[in-house]
Formats: C-alpha cells, structure tokens, sequence
C-alpha cells in the first residue's frame, strides 16, 4: 500500500523537483517507508511514490519501478493477490523477475497482454502505467474502486494522485470549486464518482481505464473492462439448490479470504461482532487454520458501543484479541484532523471511530481486513425491505390515482413544514418523484435514492444557481427484467453509497495511520458468483442477508449474531448539543458562512434554533454536514488563499 503521484506537461513548463518532492511529502502518512520519483524532461511524464512496504520489504520492491528494458515505468497503490499466479505464468512464457513484488508482475503482464492483463487481476489497485515506446499513459482504477485515483487536468498539465491535497504544491493547480456537486454532497455526505469538489479535478471510475497520449497532449479514450450492472444480468442460478449454493459460497469465500492474507507483514481483523465481520474472522479461524489478531474499538456511551458482542465473538473463535474503549474525548479530538484527511467535503460520523480504531491497530499490525461489502452484496440493509416495498407500490399506482396521491403527498409536506417538520421531507419528496415519473419500467426503482436534504430546503439553502449533474442515481434501463427490487437497489449502492462513502471512509481512516485495509468481501469473483444466486435464495422469507447469516451460523451461536446491530456510529447529536456546540459558533458564524459564500446564513440558524428546540437527529445530520463542508473550505481554500 503506499500513495502515488505525478504530472504530465502539456506544454513547456519548467520540471522542478521540489514541486515533486512537496507533493510526496503530502502523502506521508500513506507510505512511510520510502519516497521516490522518476521524470524525464523530454517525455514530459513525472512519477512518484511514497511507499507502505507489504510485499518483498527489500529496496528492490521500491517504486517507480521500471521494466527490464526501461520501455515501461509503474506506480502502483494496492495489492494484485494473484499475482504469484500471474509471474509463473509469464515465468512459462520466458519473462524473468529480479524482485518478488507484485509490481514487477504488472509490467510484465503489460507487455505480454496489453492492457487488457487488468482482467486478470485479483486486487485493489490503482495503477498509472507508462508505455515510454508507444507515448501513452494509462490510468487504471480497480472495480470496486477500493484505491483512489484522481486526475486534475488543465490547458498545461495533467496531475495524478491517491490524494487531492497533493495537487496543491503545484503552482498551476486551479482551486475552482465545483458549486453544482454541493447539492450532491448535502444530500448524500458525499461527492459521487466521479465528481469532485473541485471543477477540474475528476475521480477515475472504478473498472475503468483512461488512456492519455503524451505527444496528442489529451485523453484519447476512457474503456470499462469491468461493470457491476453486467454481473447482475448474467443468468440466475436456478438449476442449483440451496445446498450447493451455499457449498460453492463458501469456497469463493475461502479463496477470497487467503488471498488477502498474503503478506510479509503481519495482518490482523476488524471484529465488530457483527454478521461480516465475524464471517470473516470465524472462516479464517475455523476453516482455513489462521491464528489472528482481531481488534474492536467500543465507547464509554453504551448505546454506541458493541465491545461486548465482539469480545465474545473473540472469544468463541480463540483470536488474540484487543478491544479500546475509547472516550467522547478521545473521538472529539479526531473531529479537527478530518478535513486534512477526507480532503474534499465528506460528512459520513463514522469516519471517527474507523480512524480511531486504525490508530490503535497500527501498533500492533500493517495489515488490517475489514468486513465492508457484505450489506451491498448480499442484501443486508433493512431500507432494502422497506422503503422498497413502498417505493414499489407507488411506481404501480393506477395512472387515474398518480396525481391525486401526488396531491395527498404534497399536503403532507406543506403540513409537515408549517409544523418546522423537515426531517421527511425528502422521503416524501421522492416519493412524489416516482408517483408522477414516466419511467415505469422495472428498472426504475435502481434509481432510489437516500438523501437527507430536499430539493426545497436546498433552494432556501443554497446561494445562487446550481445545475443538475447526472450520477449514478439517474442512470436506468441497465438492468434486466429477472432481478429482484432489492438487487435493483444494491446495484446502485455499490455504485454509489459503497464506493464514495465506505470505501472512502476506510481508506482514508487506515492510511491515516500507514495502515493497509483490505476489503475480503470484495472480490469480484465472489460478487459475478453472489448476483447469479436467486433473491429466493439470497433473501429467503425476505431475511437480509440469508445466505451469509447461514453460512454464519454454522460456525457460531445464532443468538450471539442475532443480537440488535447498533451499526459503527457516534452520538453526533449529543455531541452538536454539547461539545460540538463551540465547532458550531466558529464555521457556522455569519463570519464564516459569508467566507464560503456558499449557504444563506439565516436558513443555517433557523436550522439551528430548531434543533436546539426539537432536537431531532435528521436536523442533527443536517448541521453536522454543513458543519463538515466548512470545515473544508476554512481548512483548504480560506487559510490558503
């Protein structure tokens, strides 16, 4: 694991190595152990690397790393499981190897196959490949996106990054802020893929592969060698019973989880107690023999903490385990560093606890799994059974009934809101979406989203004037006919809430700290197998996530798993009461709102003074992720400008 990043000149701008050198320093904190770069003035092209050492700790594992015959250069952030596979196979057809990293196996595989060789990779990662010979760079992202790879392009250079905060040590670096993504972002807690803040800074697609030719000086083409959505249409698993589903589960399971215990490091697991988690720890455990390290982090509130259950857990399954009961102190003292880690707005509360916990599992290991996947893929989340349902029947709704029920919905908002009632409306306003939607077809409940502010409290809000920008949300028709309402769903989440907010959140969380989070859940293999088993199989009797809680049963109590999940959360509304309160008075002052030029001040206090009054937790989440963008802005632009 480690944190890449470099530039390609457009024009003749002037190579300055300290440029480079400030960039990597930046990225510190993602790899530790060593810093390099390579750059030719007459190429054009400067790579860099800050590197995590996991596999082959020798120097000859460093980065940017060339080929034999120096036609090729890599940096790399990730890991490719595989790839011991992959190098005796190249070793077969007369390719010979000086280290025993992965990242010599992906020039060789470059050369061998082409680009395409990213369809043999088992991993996360995010590559940027130069082909020194043919003029090309590519930028490579893995499927699920687990690494982050940005890209900032202008008329004189394109920069490449794991981080947006490297790209302000160049001095041709454009701070435009995106105004038509922070609709999107108070909505979500998050800016989707692959937007980002900034209006000339992108997010590479996962799956995706971008190819820029040096001597043309632009992108001549973007191609997807991976989609989620085509995994979810391929033919359904119905001539298998349940018995050799779960069998075959199983065994992908087992495969996915010893490849990513491959290191030269030690690795250790994220327990929460919960069904992923303790998937992961017991069949390392008790089906493929690992002795493991498991770490859980609980809080001295008890409604937020799940110490215990993971501590059984531990138990059970004889891990050498370490629980931290973390104080609010502890956590409150987190709150200011996220704006330098999650560098662009991002108001997930969780991100707290996760980079707490990574702080503590530094100590101890380099390697951490997490469970993280496992709601998306096999259909864990409890609004999936739901606000499904419902939104279902509304798409159904007779067209004679469509604007009278729109009508009764109506009312109800405009009552609700002369009550100060906002906490509804956007589920409310959705609904009235998809009542008068033309789109009826059975593709058009993937579209469901989950956001928190309406479309009405955003024009109230919100200064000036912001374009609607298409994301995933608003892609239909991708899907066939014989997936459920649920696998509609998950195919957005992954698409979406997984990729920007969990995975986000986990990355940034454990690099803060130089530690590698691996996604076990995540293999692409095991999720073309799970969208392939019925949703009579997958979500049996409409249970969330049947077939992993079975399969979790077998190894541990079913009433130790069963217990109520309190989810990784903080007490974010107790805290924006009390101590959160001075965090208030400082970004949300008339001050500071006028310094962003963003929000309308007088909106943000009536906000205020509801949930002082109220104190519901929808006015909570509001606050909190205007809290979190101002925090941005004073952190980013305002004490930079």
């Amino acid at each position: 694991m480690c944190g890449i990043a470099g530039y390609i000149h457009k024009t003749e701008l002037n190579y300055n190595e300290g440029i480079m050198d400030g960039m990597l320093e930046v990225l510190a904190h993602r790899g530790p152990d060593s810093n390099s770069h390579w750059g030719n003035v007459e190429e054009k092209v400067f790579l860099g690397h800050r590197r995590l050492a996991i596999l082959d700790l020798s120097d000859a594992g460093k980065q940017p790393m060339l080929s034999n015959d120096e036609e090729l250069v890599v940096v790399f952030n990730g890991e490719i499981y595989n790839f011991d596979e992959i190098r005796n196979e190249l070793k077969t057809l007369g390719y010979s190897f000086k280290t025993g990293s992965d990242t010599e196996m992906i020039l060789y595989a470059y050369k061998e196959w082409g680009i395409e060789a990213v369809s043999k990779f088992i991993g996360m990662f995010a590559i940027v490949l130069f082909d020194r010979k043919h003029k090309q760079v590519y930028f490579i992202r893995d499927r699920f996106g687990v690494k982050p790879l940005f890209i900032f392009e202008s008329d004189k250079l394109l920069m490449f990054s794991s981080e947006i905060k490297t790209f302000y040590k160049h001095p041709e670096f454009e701070k435009d802020i995106n105004r038509d993504v922070i609709p999107l972002y108070l909505k979500y807690g998050y800016i989707p893929t692959p937007y980002s803040i900034f209006t000339h800074v992108r997010k590479v697609r996962p799956g995706h592969i971008i190819q820029y030719d040096v001597e043309k000086g632009k992108v001549v083409r973007e191609v997807t060698y991976w989609e989620p959505l085509a995994a979810f249409n391929k033919e359904k698993f119905y001539n298998k019973t349940e018995a050799e589903i779960t069998a075959e589960t199983v065994e992908l399971l087992k495969s996915a989880f010893n490849y990513r215990m491959v290191a030269d490091v030690p690795v250790g697991v994220f327990l929460s107690g919960g069904i992923d988690s303790s998937l992961v720890t017991a069949l390392l455990t008790k089906q493929l023999g690992y002795k493991l390290k498991t770490f859980t982090i609980g809080f001295d509130n008890e409604a937020y903490n799940e110490a215990k259950i993971a501590k059984e857990v531990a138990a059970l399954l004889n891990t050498e385990h370490h629980e931290y009961i973390c104080t609010e102190k502890e956590a409150l003292e987190i709150i200011p560093q996220l704006p330098f880690y999650y560098d662009e707005p991002f108001a997930d509360s969780s991100a707290i606890p996760t980079m707490l916990l990574s702080k503590k599992v530094r100590s101890h290991v380099t390697v951490a799994l997490s469970a993280d996947g496992g709601d998306e893929i096999f259909g864990g989340y409890t609004k999936y059974y739901s606000k499904g349902g419902l939104y279902n029947m509304l798409r159904n709704s007779p067209r004679i009934l469509k604007y009278p029920i729109s009508w009764g919905l109506g009312m109800m908002r405009r009552y609700r809101r002369m009550q100060g009632r906002y906490d509804q409306d956007a589920i409310l306003e959705r609904a009235q979406e998809i009542v008068l939607a033309k789109d009826k077809s059975a593709s058009f409940l993937k579209k469901i989203d989950y956001r928190l502010f309406s479309n009405y409290e955003l024009k109230k809000l919100l200064k000036g004037n912001y374009k609607k920008v298409d994301t995933a949300f608003d892609v239909t028709g991708n899907l066939s006919a014989n997936n459920s309402e649920i696998e509609k769903m998950q195919s957005t989440d992954v698409k979406t809430y997984m990729l920007d907010d969990i995975l986000v959140k986990v990355d940034r969380a454990t690099m803060a700290y130089s530690l590698e989070g691996r996604e076990p859940l995540l293999d692409h293999r095991l999720f073309e197998y799970v969208t392939r088993i019925p949703s009579g199989i997958k979500f049996k009797n409409n249970i969330p996530k049947y077939l992993l809680k079975e399969i979790d049963y077998s190894m541990l109590p079913k009433e130790l798993l069963d217990l109520p999940k309190r989810g990784f959360a903080v007490p974010i509304q107790q805290w924006l009461l009390n101590e959160l309160a001075v965090f208030c008075d400082t970004y949300l002052s008339e001050q500071e709102i006028a310094a962003s030029g963003v929000f309308d001040f007088q909106e943000i206090q009536k906000l205020r003074r509801r949930f002082q009054d109220k104190q519901r937790r929808a006015d909570a989440d509001r606050i909190w992720r205007i809290l979190c963008f101002q925090m941005w802005f004073n952190h980013w632009i305002k004490d930079r400008d």
